[in-house]
């Protein structure tokens, strides 16, 4: 397993016996050579999970492993937020979780494994999002690994020509990526899309050998609902909140709530006021900027 050099004030890592990983950006774990944390194991699989930041926060996510992730004891069934000191297995691997910038996370004995106490507040600990997925896909949009997520997120979507060895992604994602590629492949804002009632967000996490990495997530509404709930706004500020971002009018918000027009423009601007905006389009510009969307 490869070492990268860290330094005390690297505020999050993961340590191994003989072996520290630096984390400064999106971090795969499993089989193959190519992942930030190789584990020559079979019981790993080729992309066993992934750790993200988000919102200031470490992330790690099963990536729909064969024989799953542990953290502290527990398996994962959904991303889970990571605090200082927390043990991953992964295979025969044990990897411990450190971030200077965190207290040490507060445990309870159960059968002789740990567990993270659950948040008290939703303000504590914002939700996942309801999944997340590795894709792995060329500039022109050729799924080369992650076709069986990308058939859940897009079902008939997918585009594939007779003959051909791999499905593509839908145009309007193509697109994006082309959008990349004439940037020089640089940090770009993720791509958003509606499904289902459903808020699908596509985000590059790097691109080596002019292949692209993208980290695929969905949030439901009411999950979304509840993100904004961190924003200190109250739940029917939040659901206005949700509306006014959709792009939908103060009248159509008041509909779809069924409240009155007057109710809807007072939350409007109390949501204004704790935001710290004067409009609609700055309030949705400060949403994206503090969950990181």
């Amino acid at each position: 397993m490869p070492v990268n050099a860290g330094t005390s004030d690297q505020p999050a890592c993961l340590k191994w016996s003989g072996g520290e990983h630096t984390l400064v950006g999106p971090c795969f774990i499993g089989r193959r050579s190519d992942n930030d944390i190789p584990i020559n194991n079979v019981q790993a699989s080729r992309r066993h999970a992934v750790l993200m930041n988000l919102n200031d926060d470490w992330w790690i996510n099963d990536l729909g492993s064969r024989n799953g992730v542990n953290v502290n004891g527990m398996r994962l069934s959904s991303a889970r937020r990571l605090r200082n000191g927390d043990e991953i297995r992964i295979a025969n691997q044990r990897l411990t979780f450190y971030n200077a910038e965190q207290h040490a996370a507060h445990h309870s004995s159960i059968v002789g494994k740990t567990t993270e106490y659950a948040p008290q507040t939703l303000s504590d600990a914002p939700r996942p999002a309801e999944a997340c997925e590795l894709l792995i896909v060329t500039e022109k949009g050729e799924i080369l690994e992650g076709d069986k997520a990308a058939h859940w997120f897009f079902g008939k979507g997918l585009e594939r020509a007779p003959g051909a060895a791999h499905y593509f992604l839908p145009p309007s994602i193509r697109q994006w990526l082309q959008q990349l590629a004439d940037v020089s492949k640089k940090a770009a804002p993720p791509l958003e899309l509606e499904q289902g009632g459903h808020r699908i967000l596509l985000s590059l996490a790097r691109c080596k050998d002019d292949r692209f990495y993208l980290l695929v997530r969905e949030e439901s509404s009411n999950h979304f609902i509840e993100r904004l709930r961190t924003l200190d706004l109250t739940v029917r500020e939040s659901e206005v909140m949700y509306w006014v971002y959709e792009g939908k009018s103060n009248p159509e918000i008041a509909q779809i709530l069924d409240r009155t027009l007057h109710t809807v423009n007072r939350h409007i601007e109390n949501i204004f006021k704790k935001l710290v905006v004067d409009n609609r389009h700055k309030a949705i510009k400060a949403v994206k900027e503090r969950l990181g969307l």
